[in-house]
């Protein structure tokens, strides 16, 4: 099935004020930009990690109920709604999440079929570590302001990859 973020994260992995405390920024001058690289930072961790990190909305959609939550923690089913081979609408509302993947026992035959939920970790549950890597990389990313190396798999800090070292499922 493809998946599609449906909606807006909700929360945040860390604050702005704690970014600016830890670059000690003391001015509001900066603050959308640094937001920026808040947002930046969390995409990347997120990437790297293949995990969502933020409670979302994602919309799936295919021609068949099978659907695989790797990489959205959490999930919970909002709705699932399908059209049958003749063209009838419907709705699933008996499911079970096993093994991290949809079953919907004695599932119609179905021409296409929509699901949304919500999936992440969570504002309050976010690994700590991940939360440091976010901090460590937005501050990054606002006082180098550009990568100057020119090699693009050493521009991130040594220690932002030796927190998410832990959360991937494959080495940098």
């Amino acid at each position: 099935m493809k998946i599609e973020q449906s909606g807006e994260p909700v929360g945040e992995v860390v604050s702005l004020d704690l970014v600016k405390q830890h670059c000690r920024i003391r001015h509001n001058d900066d603050d959308d930009l640094i937001g920026h690289y808040i947002n930046s930072a969390v995409e990347w961790v997120k990437d790297a990690c293949q995990t969502t990190l933020l409670k979302t909305e994602f919309t799936a959609t295919g021609k068949s109920f099978h659907l695989s939550f790797d990489g959205y923690p959490n999930p919970e089913i909002v709705s699932i709604a399908y059209v049958d081979m003749l063209g009838a609408t419907g709705t699933i509302t008996e499911f079970e999440i096993c093994d991290n993947r949809l079953v919907v026992e004695n599932a119609p035959q179905v021409s296409s079929v929509t699901v949304v939920f919500k999936a992440g970790l969570g504002a309050g549950n976010v690994p700590a570590k991940l939360a440091q890597a976010v901090l460590m990389l937005a501050a990054s990313f606002y006082l180098q302001r550009s990568d100057i190396t020119g090699d693009l798999t050493n521009s991130v800090p040594y220690g932002v990859k030796a927190m998410v070292a832990h959360h991937r499922s494959f080495a940098f």
